[in-house]
């Protein structure tokens, strides 16, 4: 008997060291991987003769040692029942991040200031988790993100996305493909939420299709070679509808589905689905850093807290993020946020705050406990002015815009020079060009065309253009006989409103009466892409990569103020909008050859030809750009580059992988 019970027991021992073997076959890629602890195996003692001996159980096995580990006020939860162990949240494949200082520490309340809901992206940039990522170093290539692995078939109208094993919603949901698909289905192609597919998606008119191979592997399928989407999925990559920017590739659909008139019968239209997919609705599921977790319009705070299903470790297997939650603080300015950091009251921050309170900053370095960078900007303007060509209110006065002649002299008016020491404390560079020199599609010989402060050549280009100066030698007329008055609407505020007024001046000068309107944001975004906008007013980031988004670089959506109907005929093909003539027409299908290439080498040839057109024609006028960022930042707050180039389009600092700084202790 005793000689059955010792074999039994050796054989479950023997195959339970072949199970876990079998277990530890095919650990996930990148993390690390401590062995599960096991008691030695012993060998069996001799047989001994029949005796009333006692069987003695086998010793119970020790829990194999957990591959990550958490924050303290989740492995709290963990023990009160209310989580899941880590091993359980983290994916089978997570995102190993190196760290640009050190392996941080957990805990902490991040404490920012915002605008509300008009400046999302002062939330948004910290949560930037698209399919594929930009780098920290614009010069590199694009990197796995949601997606650790794509590929292009050879003719390059496939691309295969291989997502991460084991991805999960906050909510601790699987996240699927099933997630992209019900984006494409139901959002994207949904006229009731989307006018029209997004252009990166469409080739040859024809929208992309989708075909699912297995719940984390998708092949998106296009009419001809997409040269653009794997960019577009490290920009658009994000989960829908980035607030107001209503752009993504993937939504929250175990979520949604129930606000979404197809799947919910009792619902009619969609406005509560509207609500509900918001970034900054606290119920809706994400797969960021941290979730909001107490907002609604109006609140004083904003509190996000971090998300328990994060897929991103460090290179010790702590599950990131370091810092436990985010503070926002509504203010009414970009000066109520600097009084902010004066007043020690913010942790770390860049976005809306201006150079002028660079050097009251500097002086409170010490007092404060905080240090004070200056981040290269990606702007190839700061303030950019658009006389709207598709402006329908007024037929006489859109001529007058479609003139290039008009808008050359708009430009040889500006005293750049003036702009750039009242607003921008002689940093900035005064310049006419899209594009930063370090752009791959940067042209050097339009760098400052037509920038020269020149009141005798705007006055020649003016005259050219049939807008003669009237009787009392103030005020040009229009062809009509009237006066030529014009107004520019702008959100901006402070040095950025002084700017504003200067060219205002400069255009009175020369005989363009000009008034200005300024207005919030909220008010003013919808009156811009509405084409109701005279002179519209903005800042070109996206000076490394044009492309992505090229709203400034000729007519591409109702964000082009330079025409938004004829942005709108762009992005729906036609079935929307007003039809362009001539040059813009023109860059619209030299936009469409770019897209047809996957190759680089021919993309920025098409890209400079883009640059050059737009330059020429002065469709954007320039005024001055690349002035450095302040950016305050506590001195125990962590894992932040001293140098770094900072651009919307990229998701500054989202590239910096936020969900890595923290708090030194």
């Amino acid at each position: 008997m005793n000689r059955k019970i010792t074999l039994l027991i050796s054989l479950f021992v023997v195959l339970s060291f072949i199970l876990s073997a079998c277990a530890q076959a095919t650990p996930a890629p990148q993390p690390p991987q401590p062995p599960a602890k096991a008691e030695p195996t012993k060998a069996p003692e001799a047989t001994k003769a029949p005796a009333p001996a006692v069987t003695k159980a086998p010793e119970p096995t020790k829990a194999p040692a957990s591959k990550y580990s958490e924050a303290p006020m989740l492995a709290e939860q963990v023990k009160a029942g209310k989580l899941p162990a880590v091993d359980q949240r983290v994916a089978e494949q997570p995102l190993v991040l190196k760290a640009i200082e050190e392996i941080g520490q957990y805990g902490g309340v991040w404490r920012r200031a915002w605008k509300g809901p008009s400046d999302f992206h002062a939330y948004g940039r910290l949560n930037y988790e698209p399919i594929l990522r930009w780098p920290r170093n614009p010069k590199d290539p694009i990197q796995p993100g949601l997606a650790h692995k794509w590929e292009f078939t050879p003719d390059g109208k496939e691309l295969t996305l291989y997502f991460r094993k084991g991805l999960k919603w906050s909510d601790g949901k699987p996240w699927t493909v099933d997630d992209i698909i019900f984006w494409w289905e139901d959002i994207e192609l949904n006229k009731d939420l989307t006018s029209a597919p997004h252009a990166e998606w469409v080739v040859n008119g024809k929208p992309m299709t989708l075909q699912k191979i297995d719940d984390v592997t998708i092949k998106m399928k296009f009419d001809g070679p997409n040269g653009l989407v794997v960019r577009m999925l490290a920009f658009h990559g994000n989960q829908w509808p980035l607030n107001f920017e209503r752009f993504g590739a993937f939504a929250p659909a175990h979520y949604l589905k129930q606000f979404h008139p197809k799947y919910n019968k009792d619902i009619k239209d969609y406005k509560l689905f509207n609500e509900k997919a918001d970034d900054l609705n606290p119920e809706r599921p994400a797969m960021t850093p941290w979730t909001v977790k107490v907002y609604k319009p109006g609140d004083a705070k904003l509190v996000a807290e971090r998300n328990p299903y994060y897929w991103k470790v460090d290179e010790k297997g702590q599950q990131l993020p370091y810092i436990d939650q985010l503070d926002f603080t509504l203010v009414e300015s970009n000066d109520a946020i600097a009084a902010k950091a004066l007043a020690c009251e913010i942790d770390m921050q860049f976005r809306n705050i201006a150079l002028k309170q660079f050097p009251l900053l500097k002086e409170k370095e010490k007092a404060c406990d905080y240090r004070v960078f200056r981040w290269g900007s990606a702007s190839g303007t700061h303030l950019a002015l658009w006389p709207n060509q598709s402006y329908a209110a007024d037929p006489e006065l859109r001529k007058i815009f479609q003139n290039k002649d008009f808008r050359i002299g708009l430009s040889y008016a500006i005293d750049r020079a003036k702009i750039n020491k009242i607003a921008f404390l002689d940093q900035g560079v005064p310049r006419t060009e899209i594009l930063v020199p370090d752009s791959a599609f940067y042209v050097p010989e339009v760098e400052n065309l037509y920038g020269e402060f020149d009141p005798k050549k705007a006055a020649e280009h003016l005259d050219k253009a049939g807008l003669k100066m009237g009787s009392d030698g103030k005020v040009r007329l229009r062809p009509d006989g009237k006066p030529l008055e014009i107004t520019i609407e702008t959100p901006s505020t402070g040095t950025d409103l002084d700017a504003v007024q200067l060219v205002a001046e400069n255009w009175n000068a020369v005989g363009v009466k000009t008034a200005v309107k300024s207005m919030t944001r909220d008010v003013y975004w919808p009156r811009a892409t509405g084409n109701e906008v005279q002179i519209a007013t903005w800042g070109t980031d996206r000076g490394l990569e044009p492309f992505v988004d090229p709203i400034y670089v000729f007519p591409f959506d109702e964000r082009s103020w330079m025409a938004p109907a004829f942005g709108i005929y762009y992005k729906t093909a036609g079935a929307k909008g007003e039809k362009p003539e001539g040059k813009l027409a023109e860059a619209q299908q030299l936009f469409e050859q770019f897209k047809a290439t996957i190759d680089p080498a021919k993309q920025v040839e098409i890209g400079k030809q883009l640059i050059r057109m737009a330059s020429e024609e002065a469709w954007t006028i320039q005024t001055v750009g690349m002035s450095p960022a302040p950016v305050v930042v506590k001195n125990n707050f962590r894992n932040v580059p001293e140098k770094f180039t900072q651009d919307w389009i990229i998701m500054s600092p989202g590239t910096l992988d936020p969900s890595h700084f923290f708090f030194k202790k």
